[in-house]
């Protein structure tokens, strides 16, 4: 079982790289695999390498030493949210660029507007607090709805399914996308 979760992984991880939506040393994705522990890709992954993930427990302990510093938001996901079974931090070049003029995402497109729909843009607005706040922001609105965006650092959302979730970021992105043509940003 494990190895079809990991054949999952890294095949939609692979998809959403290639649609740009992770980089290097900014990024995160999880898959739950038991009732206590998820995958998660590695603090200093490379995307294309061997072995760009690690499991650990949903509490901090040694595992986590080698995890993304996302660990510790996608480990109170699982713990709040029993229908997440995989999260995503993901940094779209379209989505992040709307995000640093606007403060509100609307989809004007129709998959946008079905499957995304409205969502309010976050700020951080302690610089010198960067990471908490961002945990902060996750933290309070992860639960009411399961996209979060930031402004300038990207999103953050969860789904049931893989394969919802990959189709979620890409809506998201393309939404994006059309948003900034129609606006001539």
């Amino acid at each position: 079982m494990k190895d079809e979760i990991k054949k999952d992984y890294e095949k939609i991880l692979k998809t959403l790289m290639q649609k740009e939506m992770f980089h290097i040393y900014q990024t995160s994705f999880s898959i739950r695999t038991e009732n206590d522990k998820f995958l998660i890709n590695k603090n200093d992954a490379l995307f294309l390498e061997e072995e760009i993930f690690t499991e650990i427990h949903y509490k901090k302990d040694l595992s986590w030493q080698e995890a993304s510093n996302d660990a510790n938001i996608h480990s109170f996901i699982y713990q709040k949210i029993s229908t997440a079974k995989c999260i995503a931090h993901i940094f779209p070049i379209n989505l992040v660029t709307y995000s640093l003029y606007h403060r509100q995402f609307k989809a004007l497109d129709f998959y946008g507007e079905t499957i995304i729909g409205k969502k309010k843009i976050y700020e951080i607005t302690d610089i010198n607090h960067f990471n908490e706040e961002v945990e902060n922001i996750v933290q309070k609105n992860i639960l009411k709805d399961s996209i979060v965006i930031i402004k300038g650092y990207g999103a953050y959302l969860y789904d049931r399914d893989l394969k919802e979730l990959a189709k979620k970021a890409s809506i998201l992105e393309n939404s994006a996308k059309i948003l900034l043509k129609i606006r001539n940003v």
